[in-house]
């Protein structure tokens, strides 16, 4: 019996949806969905990329208006104009891209829009407000520093701070049972982080109702007591007991067919002369670093959190800019680094953080797309808008981008979509290599896989790739060899035989 199971849910349901609906012009994103959460139960919120998972909760936080349908809280109607409104009545929301303040200590984060509950005479009381944020902190374990800048933490500390930030403000607000809303929180996380969030859930489960939506689906049957099944904005499917399923069941019940078993196929022709060679750089994160890489070749780098993998990523992509050592791209090095005199050299690179590093959301899919030639002024510095348009119908029926039209706001695609954007930038300035930082981060495994046949049809035409991935499988699954970080240096470097692969145990022991 697992942790979750051992605790007993209360009968009457502590929040409810009932009949919700959205539409966004034409495209129907929810349509009357009902659900329901307990205290002492972790509901479970599935569906691929563009099922309305995220609209569904933004209705339930307040960030969005129901077009029609309910909210019920503790039985009663509850209407929530805002997120702050929300929150004041004891619902919260982890979102998948973090809400915090990077100049604000990590207790004011921790507060953040609860501040008049700190103020007396127009001054903000911070002491007070860094010894409830340690009490907190102390409960669970957390090492953090309450008064350091959070500009100063790494992304998963930040999305530490992000997950602790419910339960202190219910406690602040006197709520004795929180609704919590999980959006995708541990798609950016190691599993030492995720065992961390895993025990945070399981601690307040007694005294809270929480929603999860994960598109790790081992996520789902691990921790969930029940299963809603969402598919093109309708509920498909309801399921009492996910632990009995399998990942491949779940992902038939989201869209009705078996998830595919991938693994590359193609040969690599080592005889080449090498696309990349990357000789003992040493940057911010990494030291003496030395690997090549060969036309058609995906090179996957493994490594722990803070082990310099995607550190080494972005200095590769700016062709080692503020580094010492050695970037040559087919046997010559570039006359200039930096971003720019990447994109000139043909390289694209998919961050990790895609909605901080990324993308502009404020901009259309049509602009984000043509983003990087106008920032390496690689012509006119006026872009032929019938071309833009062009290209970017092209990239949306190459990859099968789910969006409205060229002009829709990129904020209002799904994470997958999103991911595909960023990727197409580079298809359509024709880049010959790609680094990609956790591509597949928050997609759902339909989107996962598209992803992988995009890596796998570019690698056929010679575009070499450089993978940096914290998912084992699937670097096991993309990569002809593999480059395993410790510490900042190359710890192994393993040809992969695709008939006799490396195990995920033998990584994990050279990462570690």
């Amino acid at each position: 019996m697992s942790d979750t199971e051992a605790v007993v849910s209360s009968p009457a349901p502590l929040f409810e949806a009932r009949d919700l609906t959205k539409s966004y012009g034409p495209v129907k994103a929810v349509k009357s969905v009902s659900i329901e959460s307990r205290v002492g139960e972790v509901l479970g919120l599935v569906g691929e990329n563009g099922a309305g998972k995220s609209t569904l909760l933004n209705m339930i936080s307040g960030t969005v208006e129901p077009d029609s349908g309910e909210l019920l809280l503790g039985g009663e109607p509850v209407r929530f104009r805002t997120y702050q409104e929300a929150t004041q009545r004891g619902v919260f929301r982890i979102f998948q891209h973090q809400a915090l303040v990077p100049n604000l200590t990590v207790a004011a984060n921790v507060f953040l829009a609860q501040e008049s509950r700190f103020t007396r005479l127009g001054f903000i009381d911070s002491k007070r407000m860094r010894r409830l944020t340690q009490d907190v902190f102390d409960e669970l374990s957390i090492g953090l520093r309450t008064d350091a800048e959070l500009s100063t933490l790494t992304f998963a500390e930040r999305q530490v701070v992000e997950i602790v930030r419910s339960l202190a403000q219910a406690r602040l607000l006197g709520i004795e049972h929180p609704v919590i809303l999980y959006d995708e929180p541990t798609s950016a996380l190691s599993r030492e982080q995720i065992e961390f969030f895993f025990g945070f859930v399981r601690k307040i489960q007694p005294n809270a109702a929480q929603v999860f939506v994960s598109h790790r689906l081992e996520e789902i049957i691990e921790l969930c007591d029940r299963m809603v099944v969402l598919k093109d904005g309708d509920v498909v499917s309801v399921q009492d007991d996910p632990h009995a399923l399998s990942e491949t069941r779940i992902h038939e019940l989201m869209v009705g067919r078996k998830a595919e078993a991938y693994n590359r196929s193609h040969l690599v022709d080592y005889t080449q002369t090498p696309r990349l060679e990357v000789e003992g750089l040493s940057g911010d994160g990494f030291s003496d670093v030395s690997f090549s890489v060969m036309p058609g070749e995906v090179l996957g780098i493994a490594g722990v959190v803070g082990s310099g993998k995607s550190e080494l990523g972005r200095a590769v992509f700016e062709l080692g800019k503020g580094a010492e050592g050695r970037v040559a791209i087919d046997g010559a090095v570039p006359a200039r680094a930096g971003s720019r005199a990447g994109i000139r050299s043909r390289l694209g690179y998919v961050p990790t953080e895609r909605h901080r590093d990324g993308l502009v959301l404020g901009m259309s899919v049509a602009h984000n797309l043509s983003l990087p030639e106008i920032g390496a002024a690689l012509g006119s510095p006026i872009i032929s808008s019938r071309r833009e348009v062009s290209n970017t119908k092209k990239a949306i029926t190459d990859l099968s981008i789910k969006t409205p039209g060229v002009d829709t706001l990129v904020s209002n695609l799904s994470g997958g979509n999103q991911q595909k954007v960023l990727l197409a930038r580079w298809t359509t300035l024709e880049s010959r290599l790609l680094v990609l930082d956790n591509p597949t981060n928050g997609v759902d495994v339909g989107a996962k896989a598209e992803i992988y046949r995009l890596i796998e049809t570019l690698t056929e035409t010679g575009v070499s790739v450089v993978l940096i991935s914290d998912d084992l499988p699937e670097i096991l699954a993309l990569a002809d060899r593999i480059v395993v970080m410790k510490d900042g240096q190359v710890r192994t470097t393993t040809d992969i035989d695709p008939a006799n692969p490396p195990s995920e145990v033998e990584l994990v022991a050279a990462m570690v």
